[in-house]
This record gives structure tokens, C-alpha cells and sequence, in this order.
């Protein structure tokens, strides 16, 4: 079964000439050809059932933002010598 969104609370389609209608936005198909309809209707949005993990962005290494260049001696310029 595949849910689907609507922002017209009572969006109504046709499957195998039987109408079919969302109820307050929402809609979950159960048949291969209410998705195959549904997917065709640009009014109709597909609701991922199982959202995608992140994975932790902890396993990187934190970048410094107080990190400076360390600090080494200025050399002499080649015109002081004189």
C-alpha cells in the first residue's frame, strides 16, 4: 500500500471507471492500478513511508573556525642587508 498527499482535501480520480476520492488530503492506494493512476496525477504526491536516514555527520572531523597558521619567523628581505 502506497500513500499519497493532495493539497484539495476531496481530490477524486477514476480507476477501471469507479471513482475514487481522497479524504482530507489523503489517499492510500492498494491496488497496482490506483498507483499506476495516482503516480500519473500531478495533483497526487507520493508520501515516502520509510523517510531516509541520515547518517551522522559526526564521523567527520569538526573544522576548527579559531584554527590559525602557526606563527614562524618573518625572513629578511634580500634589500636590508645593505
Amino acid at each position: 500500500m502506497k500513500k499519497y498527499t493532495s493539497r484539495y482535501a476531496e481530490l477524486s480520480f477514476y480507476v477501471n471507471g469507479k471513482e475514487r476520492k481522497f479524504s482530507a488530503g489523503v489517499y492510500v492506494a492498494a491496488t497496482p492500478e490506483e498507483i499506476a493512476v495516482l503516480n500519473r496525477l500531478v495533483d497526487a504526491i507520493p508520501v515516502d513511508e520509510a523517510p531516509k536516514t541520515e547518517e551522522p555527520a559526526a564521523k567527520e572531523k569538526p573544522v576548527k573556525e579559531d584554527a590559525k597558521a602557526p606563527k614562524t619567523p618573518r625572513k629578511a628581505s634580500a634589500s636590508s642587508d645593505k
